[in-house]
């Protein structure tokens, strides 16, 4: 019994020591390849983790660029579409302004002013020549004849004597002797400078004018025919005083301008009456 007892405790024992080590090895063949799955676990993990890493480093600059990109962007891109907006329709403007411009030069251009389109002429050449010719002849009667003194001639120009030797107004001579050019010549003198210079002032500003709107012919029979008139006026008015000076001539032209208006204005009564009564 004994020995049958030691028999079975020692296959008992074979049996345990030998199932234990077939255990144990299994179990370490286990925990190698575990260590083993772990090991490379731990590597493929640290090797994605790595990667990852390097991929989220990577990345996130690239995030931050975009980000930085895009919020350098984003806000300036309504404002270059403000400015470029802006920019537009001030260029519209200034082209519109441009081509306004352009067409009101043409304009001026192809079509006459209103100051030209009354006009006859461009150019007036008797009342330049009349204002001309009386500048000349006042100086060089002054140094032939001498200036009076202020008591006897205040106008400060020659003496009496000269402005009947040069063909003032006489009545006497014109009627006694027939000196009838004497009611032409008076235009072409002037008492002194004062008188000279308002005349031919007046003459030039009105006279040139008037001249260009008329036509010289036109002007030629108003200025003649006014000195004419003023002469013959002046010796049945005045026969004992000799008289010098286009005044007569410049009033002339001023009393033609007058009844130019006058007529313009009944002209234009007469055709507001007639459009009035033809539309009723």
């Amino acid at each position: 019994m004994s020995s049958l007892l030691a028999k079975a405790r020692n296959s008992t024992k074979n049996i345990i020591t030998n199932r234990t080590p077939t255990n144990s090895s299994s179990n370490n063949s286990n925990l190698f390849n575990n260590n083993d799955s772990l090991n490379e676990d731990e590597e493929a993990g640290s090797y994605s983790l790595h990667t990852d890493t390097t991929e989220s480093e990577e990345v996130a600059p690239k995030e931050s660029d975009n980000n930085k990109s895009n919020s350098k962007i984003r806000p300036g891109v309504p404002i270059i579409k403000r400015l470029s907006s802006r920019q537009l329709s001030m260029r519209r403007q200034q082209s519109i302004q441009e081509d306004y411009q352009l067409k009101e030069e043409e304009e001026i251009q192809s079509s006459p002013s209103l100051e030209s389109a009354h006009l006859k002429q461009t150019i007036s050449p008797f009342s330049t020549l009349f204002a001309v010719v009386q500048c000349i002849i006042l100086p060089v009667m002054m140094w032939q004849c001498g200036v009076a003194p202020m008591k006897i001639n205040p106008m400060i120009g020659p003496y009496p004597d000269a402005l009947n030797y040069w063909g003032a107004k006489n009545g006497v001579l014109i009627i006694d002797d027939g000196e009838w050019w004497r009611l032409f010549t008076p235009i072409f003198l002037h008492a002194g400078l004062i008188h000279l210079v308002g005349n031919v002032m007046v003459q030039i500003e009105s006279g040139n004018r008037w001249e260009k709107e008329w036509g010289s012919l036109i002007w030629l029979v108003v200025y003649i025919g006014s000195a004419f008139g003023s002469s013959i006026l002046s010796v049945c008015v005045m026969p004992d005083q000799i008289g010098v000076g286009s005044s007569g001539a410049v009033m002339g032209l001023f009393g033609a301008k007058f009844a130019e208006i006058l007529l313009m204005c009944c002209e234009r009564s007469e055709t507001k009456g007639r459009e009035g009564g033809g539309e009723v």
